[in-house]
Parts: structure tokens; C-alpha cells; sequence
């Protein structure tokens, strides 16, 4: 172990699983729950969107890459997909509560 067995590994939410509707949410996952690539935040292409060009709307959205994020609310991470039939969809995450119930990190 590389921690003491008293002590349990710390579960850091922003960087591997969400909490409430993952909106602190700042991982790596950049596919959706379908397998569908990501489209990076600062493309218009397949989909456009204001999300990015107006970037003082989300400030702190953290509209990085192609990774999943939740800027505005929706019930939890999603992002647009590079499949022009397919605008956008949420993303498959842990969430942090189901982790500590079972005890890995």
C-alpha cells in the first residue's frame, strides 16, 4: 500500500469523478456514454455553438480540449460530438459517491 491502511485514498472530484451534476468537473474523459469522439470546445466544426466564442459567458467552465464539462447546468458533463448526426451527449463518468462505496479510487 502506499498509504497506511488506516487512511483511505483521497478522492480529488474535479479530476476523476463527479459530484452533484459535475459541474467542478475537470478530468480527461473526452468521449461520450455512446463512444462518440469529443469535439474540441474551440471548434465550430461539426457543430456550431457560442460557447467559446463568447468566453465570458462560462469563465470558469474550464472549456478545454474535447474534454467533458457541464458549463451550463445540464444534469451532468456532456460535450458536442465530432458525428454531425449526433449534436451533442453526455458523458459517462464515476461518480465520486459510488467510489467511496466501494472503497477504490
Amino acid at each position: 500500500f502506499p498509504f497506511p491502511a488506516s487512511e483511505p485514498p483521497s478522492i480529488i472530484p474535479e479530476l476523476s469523478c463527479i459530484t452533484g451534476n459535475g459541474e467542478s468537473y475537470r478530468g480527461l474523459i473526452a468521449v461520450t456514454t455512446s463512444g462518440k469522439k469529443c469535439q474540441r470546445w474551440a471548434s465550430q466544426t461539426p457543430h456550431r455553438h457560442d460557447y467559446t466564442i463568447v468566453p465570458e459567458q462560462f469563465p470558469d467552465a474550464g472549456l478545454d480540449k474535447n474534454y467533458c464539462r457541464n458549463p451550463d447546468g445540464k444534469q451532468k458533463p456532456w460535450c458536442f460530438t465530432t458525428d454531425y448526426k449526433t449534436p451533442w451527449e453526455y458523458c459517462s463518468l464515476p461518480n465520486c459517491n459510488d467510489i467511496l462505496a466501494s472503497g477504490i479510487n
